[in-house]
Protein backbone atom coordinates (compact mmCIF):
# COMPACT_ATOMS: atom_id res chain seq x y z
CA UNK A 1 0.00 0.00 0.00
CA UNK A 2 2.87 2.79 1.24
CA UNK A 3 6.07 2.84 0.90
CA UNK A 4 6.92 4.16 4.71
CA UNK A 5 3.78 2.90 5.81
CA UNK A 6 5.81 2.81 9.71
CA UNK A 7 6.66 6.70 8.90
CA UNK A 8 2.64 7.44 8.25
CA UNK A 9 1.88 5.57 11.46
CA UNK A 10 4.54 7.45 13.43
CA UNK A 11 3.67 10.80 11.83
CA UNK A 12 -0.56 9.96 12.50
CA UNK A 13 0.48 9.32 16.30
CA UNK A 14 2.76 12.74 16.55
CA UNK A 15 -0.18 14.86 14.84
CA UNK A 16 -2.51 13.31 17.36
CA UNK A 17 -0.22 14.06 20.93
CA UNK A 18 0.69 17.22 19.20
CA UNK A 19 -3.12 18.23 18.82
CA UNK A 20 -4.25 16.92 22.53
CA UNK A 21 -1.49 19.47 23.96
CA UNK A 22 -2.66 22.18 21.92
CA UNK A 23 -5.92 21.08 23.15
CA UNK A 24 -5.04 21.29 26.85
CA UNK A 25 -2.99 24.32 26.34
CA UNK A 26 -5.60 26.19 25.16
CA UNK A 27 -8.18 25.21 27.80
CA UNK A 28 -5.05 25.87 30.61
CA UNK A 29 -5.15 29.57 28.62
CA UNK A 30 -8.84 30.03 28.70
CA UNK A 31 -9.07 29.38 32.33
CA UNK A 32 -6.14 31.29 33.11
CA UNK A 33 -4.41 28.27 35.03
CA UNK A 34 -0.74 29.58 34.00
CA UNK A 35 1.29 32.74 32.76
CA UNK A 36 3.27 30.84 30.58
CA UNK A 37 0.30 28.47 28.58
CA UNK A 38 -0.35 31.21 26.12
CA UNK A 39 2.96 31.88 25.20
CA UNK A 40 3.76 27.98 24.14
CA UNK A 41 0.11 27.78 22.72
CA UNK A 42 1.20 30.41 20.36
CA UNK A 43 4.44 28.74 19.76
CA UNK A 44 2.71 25.33 18.94
CA UNK A 45 -0.04 26.78 17.22
CA UNK A 46 2.74 28.06 14.73
CA UNK A 47 4.71 25.33 13.90
CA UNK A 48 1.64 22.85 14.10
CA UNK A 49 0.23 25.29 11.24
CA UNK A 50 3.68 25.05 9.24
CA UNK A 51 3.52 21.78 9.49
CA UNK A 52 -0.10 21.45 8.29
CA UNK A 53 1.20 23.54 5.27
CA UNK A 54 3.77 21.78 4.66
CA UNK A 55 2.08 18.25 4.40
CA UNK A 56 -1.23 19.43 2.43
CA UNK A 57 1.01 20.90 -0.32
CA UNK A 58 2.96 17.87 -0.35
CA UNK A 59 0.11 15.44 -0.37
CA UNK A 60 -2.16 16.97 -2.46
CA UNK A 61 -0.36 18.43 -5.42
CA UNK A 62 -1.85 18.21 -8.61
CA UNK A 63 1.88 16.82 -9.75
CA UNK A 64 1.49 13.26 -8.23
CA UNK A 65 0.39 10.44 -9.89
CA UNK A 66 -0.54 8.11 -7.09
CA UNK A 67 -2.38 8.92 -4.42
CA UNK A 68 -4.55 7.21 -1.74
CA UNK A 69 -6.64 9.45 0.83
CA UNK A 70 -5.53 7.80 3.86
CA UNK A 71 -6.52 8.68 7.32
CA UNK A 72 -4.17 11.10 8.50
CA UNK A 73 -4.62 12.85 5.32
CA UNK A 74 -8.83 13.26 6.85
CA UNK A 75 -7.55 14.63 10.49
CA UNK A 76 -5.14 16.97 9.24
CA UNK A 77 -7.36 18.33 6.54
CA UNK A 78 -9.81 18.53 9.47
CA UNK A 79 -7.46 20.07 11.76
CA UNK A 80 -6.52 23.16 8.61
CA UNK A 81 -10.52 24.00 9.11
CA UNK A 82 -10.25 24.61 12.45
CA UNK A 83 -7.06 25.90 12.11
CA UNK A 84 -8.21 28.90 9.73
CA UNK A 85 -11.50 29.44 12.16
CA UNK A 86 -9.77 29.63 15.02
CA UNK A 87 -6.91 32.03 13.79
CA UNK A 88 -9.32 34.26 12.04
CA UNK A 89 -13.11 34.30 13.94
CA UNK A 90 -11.36 33.12 17.39
CA UNK A 91 -8.51 35.55 16.91
CA UNK A 92 -10.55 38.19 16.20
CA UNK A 93 -12.89 37.53 19.67
CA UNK A 94 -9.58 37.11 21.59
CA UNK A 95 -8.56 40.85 20.70
CA UNK A 96 -12.47 42.29 20.85
CA UNK A 97 -11.94 40.73 24.55
CA UNK A 98 -8.60 41.85 25.44
CA UNK A 99 -9.23 45.23 24.17
CA UNK A 100 -12.38 45.72 26.31
CA UNK A 101 -11.12 44.55 29.05
CA UNK A 102 -8.11 46.94 28.86
CA UNK A 103 -10.48 49.31 28.61
CA UNK A 104 -12.81 48.68 31.63
CA UNK A 105 -9.46 48.30 33.53
CA UNK A 106 -8.31 52.36 32.32
CA UNK A 107 -11.45 53.52 32.76
CA UNK A 108 -12.02 52.06 36.33
CA UNK A 109 -8.34 52.96 37.76
CA UNK A 110 -7.36 56.00 35.71
CA UNK A 111 -10.63 57.97 35.41
CA UNK A 112 -10.80 57.99 39.23
CA UNK A 113 -7.59 59.37 40.01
Amino acid sequence: MFENYPFIIFQEKTFDFVITIAFILLLVTLFGFSQKAPEYLSTLDYYLKIYICLFLIWRFNPFRSKFQFTNLDAKISFNAGLFILASTALNQYMKFVEVDIVSKIKQTFFNNV
